[in-house]
């Protein structure tokens, strides 16, 4: 009896490190990379997509509540019309897809450049699976952007009956127009940059946990891969 429930209490011990290993590497990144270059374990990762998915949708559906439409001559929530199931479900795969396509550029340009430099021997498995957990960021990013959705004013579009509009460069203005001037936007705008400044760092230390390289030459690493994932994708 006694076995037993040592067994299922380090069951759920394990399961409880598994959840929060991706945010230790928030807290503690190059304790939790030297970890992950000792024993790669990808189990996190389970629990880090469920996250990501789940504040990705809650960002997608705080903007969503500040954009209002004219539907039949009244003003209408976007989230109270016949449109939006299907341009969230669409967005909310699309934003996914797009932060995933972002993370594998990034992630295979600290594998090909660190695989050029030298450094300890790793396999790709095990490397990338290491860098996996850098979407952790994207995490905190998305978060921090329903905060923001939420504190911002509803924009109206006088002329829209569905969504998106056809005008995407004058609904774009609008949103400038509106939402420019506040400290809110301008907040999630600024931390935009740095999410990204975070993303080089964490970068780096996991290519010093994995490759064993010099802190100058992880950043030289970190700070290439990302240039070369601006070049071909841009900031999303």
């Amino acid at each position: 009896m006694k076995n037993t429930e040592r067994s299922n209490e380090l069951s759920e011990n394990t399961v409880i490190k598994d959840i929060v290993l991706p945010f230790k590497i928030l807290i503690s990144p190059l304790k939790t990379f030297r970890q992950l270059a000792q024993k790669p374990d990808a189990k996190g990762l389970v629990s880090l997509s469920a996250v990501l998915l789940l504040v990705t949708a809650a960002s997608l559906y705080a903007s969503a509540t500040k954009i209002d439409i004219n539907i039949d001559g009244q003003r209408t929530s976007l989230t109270a019309t016949n449109v939006f199931n299907g341009w969230f479900a669409s967005s909310v795969a699309i934003t996914i897809l797009s932060i995933l396509l972002y993370w594998l550029v990034f992630a295979s340009g600290l594998a090909l450049i660190s695989r050029i430099l030298g450094g300890k021997e790793i396999s790709l498995r095990a490397l990338f699976v290491c860098l996996a957990y850098m979407l952790s960021v994207s995490v905190v990013l998305y978060a921090v952007r329903v905060v923001v959705y939420l504190a911002l004013p509803s924009v109206y579009f006088e002329t829209s009956s569905s969504w998106p509009p056809v005008d995407v460069d004058a609904a774009s203005n609008l949103f400038e127009q509106s939402w420019s001037p506040l400290f809110a936007f301008q907040f999630g705008t600024v931390f935009t940059f740095v999410a990204f400044l975070w993303l080089v760092l964490l970068g780096a230390i996991a290519v010093r946990a994995q490759r064993e390289f010099t802190w100058g030459k992880a950043f030289a690493v970190s700070f290439a891969g990302f240039s070369i994932t601006l070049l071909l994708l841009g900031l999303p």
